[in-house]
């Protein structure tokens, strides 16, 4: 088996090849946008190919702002999204104690701690790098687990943050949330030059040649807003299913390698273990299923509707549990 070192190094690569397609992804969405335009706009003999060119630079820097925002605000958007308050020592000293320890194993500083009011049992971390990190328990975990498995969950939550998985998750949040803003704006704006072309249609001037002008006017922005609203829905439909898959493969990757890590911290897998049995047996559902840090979550959260058998290998942000649990047990030397 592999060392966990070795494992780190794997997890990065893959990581990182992940989010190379990221950047096609959205260099290929804005390519196509800018196409629309330039077919839209242009005569029948040529198209202007640098308008998709210069489109696609717009897009791809348009993505890298929002994710530099994104970046510097995760800690805040994430806890805000789910709801969560930041604790301090007095509020709970066991907690503040097993995050103290982890952190100065792990060699970090101590991230702050925030507590959810959500009864399903979970927890995840977040920020930007160690300096700016935070965690994050649900009062359903806190009050379910005892010490040992409250530590080996901690312990994952902070690999999470000694490995720069939570740099990596902001980034994919990020640039999935573009990808779906994106569409959304085509189908807002296209609905909108629709009602305009038909408005313009309406109104238009009473004598024979003005009329002419105003119908093939009309034509032109109802056509060029059917486009927008079609790409749009394009977008909405197949980009960002592909972006949330190649967001959950990261959150796949990275929560293994977390599970691992954080042993390496605790040198005891029984904790860990025990705390996803009890995570595997639990179906208390979550108040809170369209929170932001979802997939940042230790396990998948459970929603009041289930998880939809067709879709759950791929949509999944986590490896089973099952899995997970083998792959601990090995490491103390368990078939």
């Amino acid at each position: 088996m592999d060392t966990i070192n070795q494992q780190v190094q794997q997890n990065r690569r893959r990581t990182w090849s992940v989010m190379a397609v990221f950047v096609v992804l959205i260099a290929v969405i804005g390519f196509l946008i800018g196409w629309v335009f330039a077919y839209a706009t242009s005569d029948e003999s040529s198209i202007d190919w640098l308008v998709p060119t210069y489109v696609m630079v717009g897009f791809l820097i348009g993505a890298g702002l929002y994710s530099l925002f994104v970046y510097t605000q995760v800690t805040n958007i994430l806890m805000k999204s789910a709801n969560a308050h930041q604790l301090q020592e007095s509020d709970d000293p066991e907690l503040f104690n097993i995050v103290s320890d982890l952190a100065m194993v792990a060699h970090i500083p101590m991230p702050a701690i925030y507590q959810t009011d959500d009864p399903s049992p979970n927890a995840f971390a977040t920020g930007r790098d160690p300096k700016h990190a935070a965690v994050a328990v649900t009062k359903g975990l806190r009050e379910m687990m005892n010490r040992e498995e409250l530590e080996g969950v901690l312990a994952h939550e902070i690999s999470h943050i000694k490995n720069y998985d939570i740099r990596v998750s902001s980034i994919t949040v990020a640039l999935t949330t573009f990808i779906a803003g994106a569409g959304t704006v085509l189908i807002v704006s296209g609905i909108s030059l629709i009602r305009g072309g038909r408005w313009f249609s309406w109104f238009g001037s009473d004598s024979d040649n003005d009329s002419k002008s105003s119908w093939a006017i009309a034509i032109g922005i109802l056509t060029f807003g059917l486009i927008m609203w079609i790409g749009g829905w394009v977008i909405r439909g197949i980009g960002v299913p592909v972006a949330q898959i190649l967001q959950f493969s990261v959150s796949r990757e990275r929560e293994s390698l977390a599970d691992v890590s954080g042993v390496n911290l605790t040198r005891d897998p029984q904790g860990l273990i025990d705390a996803l049995t009890l995570l595997k047996n639990d179906t208390t559902p979550t108040d809170n299923p369209t929170a932001k840090s979802a997939a940042l979550y230790i396990n998948e959260p459970v929603t009041k509707r289930g998880k939809t058998p067709f879709l759950a290998k791929m949509f999944d942000t986590h490896p089973p549990l099952d899995d997970r649990i083998a792959r601990l047990k090995r490491l103390l030397g368990e078939k």
